[in-house]
């Protein structure tokens, strides 16, 4: 469908569920306190999901508390996803970025959504019910130390992003196979793979080859993919150091980015970046 040799991996998720928590930081990486720059810089179109105040943003609804408009990364990231998206100019579609640096805020914002979502689903529940729903969506942040990178949320590094594709031209979504934000099976980035390996699907599914384009832009900036989203992408964090290693065994021992100080916010509103 589209005028590239790419498949996306398929993946052996057992070594992917393994936590990346324990993975150590390189403090002497010169990158390791590299500051953040507004997304807005560098031509990125960007929508922050959690703090869309028109209800569209499921299964949210609302502003999540310690949301923002604005979007910041890491510069390099930045640098790596302008490039990413110069790349998908030729056939008319772009990045959207949904979400990218998180502060401890939101993050805390999104542990309340979903502890109360599971109480609200199941009014006898434990405590130990809750927090596990909740872990099922989000990293918990209660027990969240700037000095410990045991405790990182990891878009709190400034090196994860949430994305998906959309037509520059109309600026309407692709069609991904499922939406952004559900977690159910068909959310898994090489699900599509597996359906055409079985021949359930065509090997021109658009859904197939949408996701094979934007993994393919990400990839040749060494961004990496966690399978079990298709929709989010790391570089140089905890987690990008576990996925290599799952995928290809040759990820450096110490990951360079950790936690980062929130930016001075500058705009409440980012309506002009879409």
């Amino acid at each position: 469908m589209y005028d590239i040799d790419y498949q996306i991996p398929l993946v052996d998720l057992s070594p992917i569920r393994k936590p990346h928590y324990q993975i150590p930081l390189d403090d002497n990486n010169p990158l390791f306190n590299e500051p953040m720059v507004n997304i807005a810089d560098y031509a990125l179109p960007f929508l922050s999901w959690h703090a869309v105040t028109d209800s569209s943003n499921a299964p949210y609804g609302k502003p999540i508390r310690g949301s923002r408009q604005e979007g910041w990364l890491r510069k390099t990231v930045a640098e790596k996803l302008q490039r990413a998206n110069d790349r998908l100019a030729a056939f008319n579609v772009e990045l959207l970025i949904l979400d990218a640096y998180r502060s401890i805020e939101c993050q805390r914002g999104l542990w309340a959504f979903f502890y109360e979502r599971g109480w609200e689903e199941n009014p006898t529940a434990t405590e130990e019910d809750l927090r596990q729903y909740a872990l099922g969506y989000v990293r918990d942040p209660r027990h969240f130390d700037r000095l410990d990178a045991r405790t990182f949320p990891i878009h709190i590094t400034g090196s994860s992003i949430d994305v998906t594709l959309r037509y520059r031209d109309t600026k309407q979504w692709l069609n991904m196979g499922s939406k952004f934000e559900e977690i159910i099976p068909i959310s898994a980035t090489d699900y599509f793979e597996r359906q055409l390996q079985q021949s359930l699907v065509e090997e021109n599914d658009k859904r197939l080859w949408n996701r094979r384009l934007m993994d393919w832009a990400l990839r040749t900036e060494d961004f990496l993919n966690d399978p079990i989203l298709y929709w989010h992408y790391d570089w140089g964090n905890q987690i990008w150091i576990k996925v290599k290693n799952a995928l290809y065994g040759n990820a450096p021992e110490k990951a360079w980015y950790g936690h980062i100080k929130a930016p001075a916010w500058q705009v409440e509103d980012a309506s002009f970046l879409n």
